[in-house]
């Protein structure tokens, strides 16, 4: 492929910058729609502080939007200096671990005050939708992650890509999960308060878990305190739930959840890959013993697929 077929695929970039705009479109309109019903179940039903819900929501729209810059000036700094834009280190989830953590920390307070007090009640009594609507602005959040990820990822067939999609599902996969055990809980089928509060507990926990491995993607490389934190996030999750729903089969003779299987499941996932990790750990040294040698002729910057596709033509040519 010459210089000359790589300025005729340009619009590509043009279309995914594009792309990235339709989804930061999305996550603010996600934003304001939840935000605002939250604040509107609020206010309406309590005057208690209605000030600071509005403000809070404002906090939450002006540090995203500051976070979009920041993340776009980063990615356009680190292209400069790779001189490659695909194959090399973009930059793409630069912050974005801070954007779900302010968003998680605005979010909480809100959905907590309307689960623990009387406001339920009045939203089923007095809302159109009742708690179904309810259940499915909680249940936003998915969307809103999904949103973020697209609106930040530049290399569509990247390493980055795929592994942020695996981690995502794997964040739906646990939402779900313990967005059962709320349901059981707005129905009044949890039967104890320790059990009622270790549910919200873990629903937040699991909310809050992106933020770890949206940092863990800025990370340059894996080092061995994530493979931990990998591990201690799924333990955290799902031995919870996994007790809480064993409570509920042995004690209150309720049915057998296919959930239950899925946090078995899980937890042997996160201990296999703990120890697959720390099996690669004690042999890399074995391995960083023979590094490769690559030869001289071949730069920094031609590592990367476009300057391999650079040197081959080249290499035809000569």
């Amino acid at each position: 492929m010459t210089s000359g077929e790589f300025l005729q695929a340009a619009p590509l970039f043009v279309r995914r910058s594009k792309r990235n705009l339709f989804y930061k479109i999305l996550c603010f309109l996600t934003l304001i729609f939840q935000g605002g019903i939250l604040d509107f179940y609020l206010i309406v039903f309590t005057d208690l502080y209605w000030c600071s819900w509005i403000a809070t929501d404002l906090v939450v729209m002006t540090g995203w939007g500051i976070f979009f810059l920041k993340n776009g000036r980063s990615k356009r700094s680190l292209q400069h200096h790779k001189g490659s834009m695909y194959g090399c280190s973009l930059g793409e989830f630069t912050f974005a671990y801070l954007a779900w953590l302010i968003y998680v920390i605005a979010c909480t307070p809100k959905v907590v005050l309307i689960l623990e007090t009387s406001i339920l009640d009045l939203i089923e009594l007095k809302v159109p939708l009742g708690t179904t609507g309810f259940k499915i602005i909680m249940m936003l959040s998915a969307p809103l992650l999904y949103c973020l990820i697209n609106a930040i990822i530049e290399d569509l067939a990247g390493a980055t890509r795929y592994h942020s999609q695996s981690c995502y599902i794997s964040t739906c996969l646990d939402l779900v999960d313990s967005f059962t055990l709320i349901e059981m809980l707005l129905m009044n089928e949890i039967p104890t308060v320790y059990l009622k509060y270790t549910v919200i507990a873990v629903y937040f926990l699991v909310l809050s878990i992106p933020v770890l491995w949206l940092y863990e993607l800025n990370a340059s490389q894996l080092q061995c305190r994530w493979i931990w934190a990998r591990f201690f996030s799924g333990v955290l999750v799902n031995v919870p739930l996994l007790v809480v729903r064993c409570f509920l089969v042995y004690s209150y003779q309720m049915p057998v959840s296919v959930f239950m299987f899925k946090n078995m499941f899980f937890l042997g996932c996160r201990c296999l890959e703990l120890v697959e990790q720390c099996l690669m750990g004690s042999g890399g040294g074995r391995l960083a013993s023979n590094p490769v040698q690559f030869s001289h002729c071949v730069s920094e910057n031609d590592m990367c697929p476009h300057g391999y596709v650079n040197t081959l033509a080249v290499s035809t040519q000569n």
